[in-house]
């Protein structure tokens, strides 16, 4: 009888035991499925902000329910700047490859860090205006080295250099206008910009000149006498083999091309480039009206030029060169007692 009794009691210990060893080996799929049920972070996270405003977050987190990973945070209100920002996130933050989304069309993508953007693309069209700038950023603020482009249906705006806070300081800007063909080149230095070129005006550019010798002398054609109030110097001019004759107009800005000459360029199929600019001058003759046109193959001496600016005249025959085409030159020196003109390259 004791025996029996001492059996029982070992039997009961032994199945006390093998359940014991089943609740341990399921322990750990609880602790698992509880803290799946307690811990897992609502999709979406929302987000509040101070303004009363909330943000939805789709996408990877960490223990703690902030954005880390890939994800995609969207604004809720629809007053909200900013539509959406997507991208790689580490705790809360964007860092890494991301992008920005404003409910106006305005992206800005690139490399964030911290938050911020510090290098990539930023892309507006809106209003016929269409803006892109590549480079690097402060935030959303266009911050050092970057190229810009603007541009509407009547001008192309391109800058290029160090910027600071939006604005070029230290580099080159071109505007090109659509409607006249001019191009305008200034150079920025600490925020300050100067015009240092034109295409609608002439200025000196040495690979504009063609021809071996330093400078070249050229016999000026005196007409007149002093006697008579009208003394005048011509000089001779061959435009794409099309000769003619010039008045030295050292009073004038312009190099002139009369109207008679200018139909005879045309006849002879001489190339030109239109700038679609409409010239009105006041002389002693009166209104004078006109158009730029840019020339190439000029030739003067031995001496050939390219990229020389001149005004047509519609209204009268006169061909005056002026400073305007003097300043294609490195130096000039008139000899007026002895009727000879000197030009540098």
């Amino acid at each position: 009888m004791i025996l029996k009794i001492t059996q029982t009691v070992l039997d009961v210990q032994n199945i006390n035991l093998l359940d014991m060893k089943i609740n341990l080996t399921l322990l750990p799929i609880l602790i698992l499925y509880s803290t799946f049920l307690f811990s897992q972070c609502p999709e979406p996270v929302k987000i509040p902000y101070v303004d009363g405003t909330t943000a939805s977050y789709f996408g990877e987190t960490n223990d703690n329910c902030n954005s880390n990973g890939e994800g995609k945070l969207v604004y809720d209100d629809p007053s909200s700047v900013l539509d959406f920002r997507e991208g790689s996130w580490i705790d809360g933050e964007q860092n890494g490859q991301g992008k920005w989304v404003y409910r106006s069309g305005d992206i800005f993508s690139g490399l964030f860090e911290n938050d911020k953007l510090v290098k990539g693309e930023y892309i507006s069209d809106k209003n016929e205006t269409s803006i892109k700038y590549n480079g690097s950023f402060n935030g959303i603020y266009f911050q050092g080295p970057g190229l810009y482009k603007e541009e509407t249906d009547k001008y192309i705006l391109i800058r290029e250099g160090d910027f600071i806070s939006d604005n070029l300081a230290d580099g080159l800007e071109t505007r090109t206008n659509k409607n006249d063909g001019v191009i305008i080149i200034s150079e920025y230095i600490n925020g300050i910009s100067k015009t240092i070129k034109r295409n609608d005006v002439n200025s000196y550019n040495k690979l504009d000149i063609m021809g071996d010798n330093e400078f070249i002398e050229l016999d000026l054609i005196k007409k007149g006498s002093i006697f008579d109030n009208r003394v005048s110097y011509h000089i001779d001019l061959e435009i794409d083999g099309i000769k003619g004759e010039w008045i030295l107009d050292t009073g004038a800005m312009s190099f002139t091309i009369g109207k008679t000459l200018f139909n005879r360029m045309e006849k002879a199929a001489v190339e030109f480039i239109d700038l679609n600019k409409k010239v009105v001058s006041q002389g002693i003759g009166g209104v004078s009206n006109g158009k730029k046109v840019i020339l190439n193959n000029i030739k003067i001496g031995d001496y050939f030029l390219n990229n020389v600016v001149a005004t047509v005249s519609l209204d009268n025959n006169y061909s005056l060169l002026g400073t305007g085409f003097l300043l294609k030159f490195k130096n000039a020196i008139w000899k007026m007692q002895q009727n000879k003109l000197l030009l540098y390259k």
